[in-house]
């Protein structure tokens, strides 16, 4: 009897000491990757780090291809200045459902060869972020808009490359883009602001800040046409004056926000009707704006009075 008692402890202790050394075998690798990795810990990881674990091992190697092939966001932004199109390359190489690609200021080496391959195998990609990138042509600007015409934003802020005829593609494919910023891109003309305004009816975020060939006809187009805005920028655009401020405040009856600084023939006399609809504009109110509000403001006042005994009339 003490001997099978004896016989039972050392079993026991053995199954003990077997538990405890499977549970210190268990490592980083054996975590679910998909379900608890990817899904909560990598978003917590600098990009360096996460190049720096796919030399670790084989395991973590393949660890790493996986993620990458599927990730549905690449952002480069922190470290543009590091980036190289090798890299970038490794990240998108066997993607093929990515919804957002940032590359902020990748001045260096972003180019057409580098981006274009990535724009054509991701045809569901939904917001595109080459702001301040110098050596991208309008080439891929056009496979962009033939290829991914489910995008919604795309923000070419200081683009100065891009051109009337990228943006004409871009309009006529691309016609459910919600947020279109083109800060800083001099070529842009009134002609292909009309026809961005004509083919992208949901557009609600638009900046056109210091395209200074920018003139009052594209505006009163665009204020007609573009019914859904929200947020307009037209900062530096000096060649704008009261009377696309009149048409925005007309016809544009979702306008909330308006960034007019820097447009020296804006004058309060117009925005104050803008003011008065309740859009929020980035020009501080005079307090004293003389007789030429008060005179404004009775116009705006008389015309709704005669707005409502219309309505009532019928």
């Amino acid at each position: 009897m003490e001997e099978a008692a004896s016989t039972n402890e050392v079993s026991e202790d053995t199954d003990d000491a077997s538990e405890k050394h499977e549970e210190e075998e268990l490592t980083f690798l054996d975590i679910p990757w998909e379900d608890v990795i990817f899904k909560y810990i990598m978003p917590c990881l600098p990009l360096q780090t996460k190049f720096q674990m796919r030399r670790v091992s084989k395991q973590c190697l393949e660890m790493m291809t996986l993620y990458f092939s599927i990730s549905r966001t690449v952002n480069t932004c922190r470290i543009a200045n590091k980036m190289t199109a090798g890299a970038l390359s490794l990240m998108t190489k066997n993607n093929t459902g990515l919804h957002d690609l940032v590359l902020r200021n990748s001045k260096d080496w972003l180019t057409d060869p580098v981006l274009i391959p990535v724009l054509k195998q991701n045809q569901k990609l939904q917001r595109l972020d080459i702001s301040n990138c110098s050596f991208v042509t309008n080439s891929s600007l056009q496979v962009l808009g033939v290829n991914c015409k489910n995008v919604r934003t795309v923000c070419l802020t200081d683009c100065h490359w891009v051109s009337v005829e990228g943006l004409t593609v871009l309009a006529f494919h691309c016609v459910n883009i919600e947020s279109l910023d083109l800060t800083g891109c001099w070529g842009i003309t009134d002609e292909a602001i009309t026809l961005l305004a004509m083919q992208c009816k949901k557009l609600q975020y638009l900046s056109m800040a210091k395209i200074y060939g920018l003139t009052d006809y594209a505006m009163s187009i665009l204020a007609r046409e573009a019914t859904s805005i929200r947020h307009l920028n037209i900062r530096g655009c000096w060649r704008l004056s009261d009377d696309s401020i009149r048409s925005l405040a007309e016809r544009s009856r979702n306008l909330r926000v308006l960034e007019v600084r820097e447009c020296k023939d804006i004058t309060e006399t117009a925005l104050i009707v803008l003011r008065m609809q309740g859009v929020r504009i980035d020009r501080p109110q005079p307090s004293k704006l003389g007789f030429g509000w008060l005179k404004n403001r009775s116009k705006l006042l008389r015309c709704r009075e005669f707005n409502m005994i219309g309505l009532f009339r019928k």
